[in-house]
């Protein structure tokens, strides 16, 4: 009974933060309301609030998932054998077009992730460390491509890989919320360079040489 119970809340909180996604997507962060989500996920506003304290939780529940979903896909690449240079191809490909799709939604999930105070009388407030585990689930799904690299030589041994996948997570972050692109190629061209700026000092030697080359 006590799993049956667990079960039915945690559907109850997907299908609240699906649908809270769905409304925020169409129409933005500051135009729904409460009950505008209860309505579309068939739950009292008392219920909506035993999930989740606000708009930006809700929206945060369905990007980690989301992010998840990204993880998964592309450990089971790189169990696979896949090239991890491929597989980060992939995994910012989707992330770049997401950005540019959701560009009226990075500013909250930003906000929260980096620990930045929300703009506007209008966006719900989040507690220092809301972000907390969006940013670590974003971490996560970088974490097994600089690994696999990492395994192959590609980078530094001695890098700390951990610490590496926090620092790329906000700087894609920061491109995001202050670079004004325009499409999903203005996105990759501005991450590829941080992200080669920030890696210069974790590549092994020869991957550096070999980048020089190409």
């Amino acid at each position: 009974m006590k799993v049956d119970r667990q079960e039915q809340d945690e559907a109850r909180r997907e299908r609240i933060a699906r649908a809270a996604f769905e409304l925020f997507a169409r129409s933005g962060l500051d135009a729904i309301s409460a009950q505008d989500i209860a309505q579309a996920a068939y739950v009292s506003r008392t219920n909506l609030y035993r999930y989740f304290p606000s708009k930006v939780h809700m929206l945060l529940a369905h990007f980690e998932k989301a992010v998840q979903a990204s993880r998964d896909d592309a450990l089971e690449r790189l169990t696979a054998g896949a090239n991890p240079q491929l597989v980060w191809d992939k995994v910012t490909a989707r992330m770049a077009d997401l950005g540019v799709r959701y560009r009226h939604l990075v500013g909250a999930v930003g906000q929260a992730v980096l620990g930045a105070p929300p703009e506007g009388p209008t966006v719900p407030t989040t507690r220092p460390g809301d972000g907390l585990r969006t940013a670590i689930t974003l971490a996560a799904l970088v974490q097994p491509v600089l690994l696999a690299m990492q395994a192959q030589g590609r980078l530094r041994p001695e890098a700390n890989v951990q610490m590496l996948s926090a620092l790329l997570v906000d700087a894609f972050i920061l491109a995001l919320l202050h670079g004004g692109h325009r499409d999903q190629r203005d996105v990759l061209r501005d991450w590829q360079e941080r992200f080669s700026l920030l890696m210069h000092g974790a590549l092994a030697p020869e991957a550096t040489a070999r980048e020089q080359v190409r």
